[in-house]
């Protein structure tokens, strides 16, 4: 496959090696640390792994750290291990749709948000039943590892009880830390801290082993250990994978948009400034078009502030399409966007260079380590910079 870009040919790199953490985390790593257990040995390499992803709400939106699962245990599952998630029953379709041979364990049979995304205080009872479902999940199946995909209470939680119950080891996936994000100041929020501050604490206690998605999320992760006087865990650094064959950038398309912003549509992926920045990019280019892909909880207050600005006939919103659908419309776009106000890694931008597209984005402690000489990044909160690099 040929790149024809600078910044691609430099993705392509990151992809090999994220590739093979991905992989190392899948195997290597994880019977490495269980064979210094002397509790625990290996019989088999097949490994029966459970993934606790609990976070999921609706069956249309397909957020970045999905993907980055599904593609961990499609290389888990080619490897010769088996694989199971335990998700709510209303995330089933999303899971089915992209990896049949996954198993399904049900965490939650009820709640389903795909008719209210906005409605986020009403997800509340629905993470508490999931916390705590982990009590009455069959032990028919038996598990080797169990694997909270996440640092958050709903699925760390459930994956301690279960590793108790199946008397397997688990670990816990770093994403990104809520403690590292200025703008939580809400009830809610408050509410998420201090379950982080529970979950960091069960997987310092007893987990077997801590991934962090990047090293600039392993040294915030550490900074918080001795703040809080917490003993270190086992950790290690692994980063976020892609299947490069499902994007072809050297292949030519019509380029039917100047812009695409890829990502779940919520105010932390900075879909607030969206409309500040595309206004000034109107202002100087009339016939611009803007293509939003992504589903979220915002989605619809964005929409009524791209319509009461006028800007309506100038962005496309997709909502939740197929994977497909989208590295075709990615193909189709001039530049890629993103305002992020964190990231653990940045799936998104990863795929968008993938796609053979200059990106222009937040500057993000995880950019500089990771994009630093592919991306054109702009300060923080600073929507109008955005608009003048496009």
């Amino acid at each position: 496959m040929h790149f024809a870009y600078p910044h691609v040919r430099e993705h392509k790199r990151w992809s090999r090696i994220s590739q093979g953490c991905l992989n190392d985390a899948g195997d290597t790593f994880l019977e490495r640390t269980f064979r210094r257990l002397e509790t625990f040995q290996l019989v088999s390499k097949v490994l029966k792994i459970l993934v606790v992803h609990n976070s999921l709400n609706d069956g249309k939106s397909m957020s970045g750290v999905l993907r980055h699962y599904l593609l961990m245990a499609k290389a888990w599952i080619a490897d010769g291990h088996e694989v199971d998630f335990m998700v709510a029953k209303a995330a089933y379709p999303q899971i089915q749709g992209h990896l049949p041979s996954v198993g399904l364990v049900c965490s939650d049979p009820w709640f389903d948000a795909t008719g209210y995304l906005e409605q986020t205080w009403r997800y509340l009872p629905a993470y508490a039943l999931r916390t705590l479902s982990a009590f009455w999940i069959s032990r028919r199946k038996s598990y080797d590892v169990v694997y909270a995909s996440n640092l958050l209470i709903f699925e760390v939680f459930p994956a301690w009880v279960l590793s108790r119950r199946f008397k397997a080891r688990w670990c816990v996936k770093i994403q990104h830390l809520l403690h590292g994000q200025n703008q939580r100041v809400s009830f809610f929020d408050r509410l998420f801290l201090i379950s982080e501050k529970w979950s960091i604490w069960l997987s310092c206690r007893f987990a077997q082993g801590t991934l962090c998605l990047s090293q600039s999320v392993a040294d915030q992760y550490k900074r918080l250990l001795v703040e809080w006087r917490m003993p270190s865990s086992p950790t290690k650094v692994i980063g976020c994978g892609l299947d490069l064959s499902d994007f072809d950038p050297a292949r030519s398309v019509e380029k039917n948009y100047d812009v695409v912003f890829l990502g779940r549509i919520h105010m932390q992926k900075g879909v607030f400034d969206l409309v500040d920045c595309w206004q000034h990019v109107l202002a100087k280019r009339r016939n611009a078009r803007l293509l939003v892909i992504g589903e979220g909880p915002h989605r619809k207050a964005i929409m009524q502030q791209v319509r009461q600005r006028g800007l309506a006939d100038s962005v496309t919103f997709t909502g939740s399409i197929p994977e497909e659908q989208k590295n075709q419309l990615l193909k189709q776009s001039r530049m890629g966007m993103s305002l992020s106000f964190e990231e653990g890694w940045g799936l998104s931008v990863t795929e968008m260079l993938a796609s053979g597209l200059p990106v222009v984005a937040y500057d993000l402690p995880v950019f500089r380590e990771l994009f630093s000489k592919v991306i054109q990044r702009v300060p923080s909160r600073a929507p109008l910079k955005v608009a003048e690099q496009i």
